[in-house]
């Protein structure tokens, strides 16, 4: 009982002290969540032995608990938060990075492990599809905030958002076909039982449940609020209630609890008449500070160092070339066809800031549990801790650069004749 005291206190601790130096960390070349990572690194057994992880029971089954609640309530906050006229103006680009966006990540992120770590066929594609889903812990860092306001377009901002919310949910149907395979063995019981388990009961129930409850609560509220019973709400409590009914409701009817945690948020924004009440809260910065630090905290307290030195130098270029070849080039590739007003430097934005975090890290620890192959986790969490560095120093100068090319392209003669950086 004292491990988890001591866990609660220097997790709320972080979250205090980042909430207070919010102002000068979002102008510094750190992220939150990089230095939520530090904290728990230097409070772990490595180094000051705070946070002694290692006498726990089962610290790994704990830290993959705590990133499926974290991904749960920052899906939900996302698709709650997005206003509902950009679900369906960025409906064109968001659907192409989560089909064949998603399919063109997963075969370079299996390349990039085929290459750097030499695995057999099945491992290559699982842990290909570990690191495919856009993480919307880390992401919300980078979209979130004055700075990122100031100098993204909404339509850049909305568009990363939803879809580092849906693809977690949906990297569930990627990540579970090589699973199966090496679990099952590669034969026509493992197709179907990836077609009913995985497509049919994992992610088509999960979104009908998940929407359903969305539009229940959706319609209480409405009808709450007309009969005069509900004075005011908190888009935090509600974010946070349905993300929890929707994570273990598809949980109980075997569905992936991630995917329908979105849907229902997508379902209850599309069913609220008060947009005007909701948009007021900045739910994605509290969620980012409550909820989500929590988890990196965590991580950097568990980081496998032993793992990361038994892979050697493959270790480290898998999480390079992961880096380099998971997303620039699929969405310099699909940049042109994303349509709804998203502009060259839009792709290129979306190409890096695509980061690797809490997603990842849940699958990792789920498939290491399924297949007892360590080096799935070892391999995933290496790239995790290598993009929560790069994108977390270079977030200030992405935006920076961004700015300046949006101001270039206002003043010459083509970018007078374009719609409003807001759009």
């Amino acid at each position: 009982m004292q491990h988890i005291h001591s866990a609660i206190v220097i997790s709320g601790l972080v979250v205090i002290v980042l909430g207070l130096l919010s102002g000068p960390i979002k102008r510094s070349v750190l992220s939150i969540p990089l230095l939520a990572t530090l904290m728990g690194l230097l409070a772990g057994p490595e180094v000051l032995g705070w946070l002694n992880v290692d006498a726990w029971h089962r610290p790994e089954e704990i830290l993959k608990q705590a990133a499926r609640f974290t991904l749960a309530v920052s899906v939900t906050g996302i698709a709650i938060r997005t206003p509902t006229e950009d679900l369906r103006k960025l409906a064109r680009p968001v659907l192409i990075l989560l089909s064949f966006g998603m399919l063109a990540m997963w075969g370079l992120s299996s390349v990039a492990a085929w290459l750097a770590l030499g695995l057999p066929l099945a491992s290559v594609l699982l842990l290909g599809a570990i690191v495919t889903p856009t993480d919307p812990v880390a992401a919300s860092s980078i979209v979130n905030g004055a700075a990122a306001e100031h100098s993204l377009p909404d339509r850049l901002r909305s568009t990363l958002s939803l879809e580092s919310g849906a693809n977690d949910g949906l990297g569930y149907l990627l990540v579970m076909l090589p699973l199966l395979a090496i679990t099952g063995g590669w034969d026509g019981g493992t197709l179907r039982e990836w077609l009913v388990d995985v497509v049919l009961i994992g992610v088509i129930l999960a979104v009908a449940l998940g929407a359903l409850m969305g539009l229940a609560l959706g319609t209480a509220l409405r009808r709450a609020d007309e009969a005069g019973l509900v004075e005011e709400h908190s888009l935090l409590s509600l974010t946070v209630a349905l993300s929890l009914v929707a994570l273990a409701g598809a949980k109980l009817v075997g569905s992936d609890g991630i995917l329908a945690a979105f849907a229902a948020g997508a379902a209850f924004n599309a069913s609220v008449e008060r947009q005007e009440r909701l948009e007021e809260e900045n739910v994605q910065e509290a969620i980012l500070k409550l909820f989500n630090l929590p988890v990196f905290v965590l991580f950097g307290a568990m980081l496998p160092w032993a793992g990361w030195v038994s892979l050697g130098w493959a270790g480290l270029g898998f999480g390079l070339l992961v880096l380099v070849l998971r997303r620039p080039p699929t969405l310099a590739l699909l940049g042109p066809v994303l349509g709804a007003g998203l502009r060259a430097r839009d792709a290129v934005f979306l190409g890096w800031f695509g980061p690797m975090g809490v997603a990842a890290i849940y699958y990792a620890l789920h498939a290491k549990a399924e297949t007892g192959e360590a080096v799935l986790w070892h391999a995933a969490s290496l790239a995790v801790a290598l993009s929560v560095v790069a994108h977390g120093v270079t977030a200030s100068l992405g935006m920076r650069l961004y700015d300046r090319a949006a101001e270039a392209s206002d003043r010459s003669p083509e970018g007078r004749h374009a719609p409003s950086r807001s759009g």
